[in-house]
């Protein structure tokens, strides 16, 4: 009996790309998951977090007077940007997210309680709408973990009135920029894991220092009882070397407390 006498070729051909599909599915369902809801705890208009937990924090891109970019140059008109925070250049870019220059026109493009964070499954993008005449931008939050000074390029108008950029920065990248108060709380927060993990290799050497100990003492020497403790001699007297230290410590300190308290006062005749 042979192989093919169960199988075909195109039995064989079926089974590989079921295999393929299987194969496709399972790393498309392991890709990582651009999604990134709004921070409303902190900016909803700058912070979101991802489905790990990570955030993107843009607060420190923006600048809170005036915008970020100023006079980006586009296929004809020039543009203004700041995230977070609303900036206000002539009169018709009052309290906005992004403005363009057509001449000497300015329009507004979007404001900043407008802003959503959305995906097209590729990049990540922020989203203004509420823009004159329903113009609208969208910016591509581009993740660049080198880029410490941020970079703003027009992509293109498409389709009309709405606008395209990308924004380059580390900030882009989960969890890579913060405010200076999470900064000192995510340390914190870092020295306390840190804490952790030492007290329970501590606590996990001690358990089998003494597991092992009493197993070895018991099988080799065959001891029982208390005596199966190792280095029991050790252990029963650590209590008073801990005693010994205290005192040795602190004697010095109170007896030059008593010395000047055995001091009195002469009072003046």
């Amino acid at each position: 009996v042979t192989f093919t006498s169960y199988f075909t070729v195109s039995d064989l051909e079926m089974f590989l790309n079921c295999v393929a599909a299987v194969l496709v599915v399972a790393i498309s369902a392991s890709g990582q998951d651009l999604t990134c809801t709004a921070d409303k705890s902190s900016n909803p208009r700058c912070v979101c977090t991802q489905a790990d937990g990570k955030k993107i924090d843009l607060r420190s891109i923006g600048r809170a007077s005036g915008p970020r970019f100023s006079m980006i140059q586009g296929s004809s008109n020039k543009y203004s940007y700041n995230p977070c925070y609303p900036f206000t250049d002539g009169v018709g870019c009052k309290h906005v997210a992004v403005c363009q220059h057509a001449g000497d026109s300015l329009y507004s493009l979007g404001t900043q309680d407008s802003a959503i964070f959305e995906t097209d499954g590729t990049d990540l993008f922020i989203h203004y709408t509420k823009g004159a005449s329903y113009r609208e931008t969208k910016i591509m939050l581009k993740c660049d973990p080198q880029a410490e000074v941020p970079t703003l390029y027009f992509d293109e108008e498409k389709p009309t009135l709405t606008y395209k950029f990308t924004l380059t920065s580390k900030c882009n990248c989960p969890g890579k920029c913060h405010t200076a108060s999470e900064e000192k709380k995510s340390s914190s927060g870092d020295i306390g894991v840190v804490g952790l993990v030492i007290l329970s290799v501590f606590i996990l050497a001690v358990i089998v220092y003494f597991v092992a100990g009493m197993i070895i003492m018991r099988v080799k020497y065959e001891k029982t009882g208390a005596d199966i403790i190792p280095n029991k001699g050790f252990w029963t007297s650590l209590p008073f070397l801990v005693k010994d230290g205290f005192v040795f410590t602190f004697t010095p300190c109170i007896n030059c407390v008593r010395r000047k308290q055995g001091y009195s006062t002469v009072e003046k005749t």
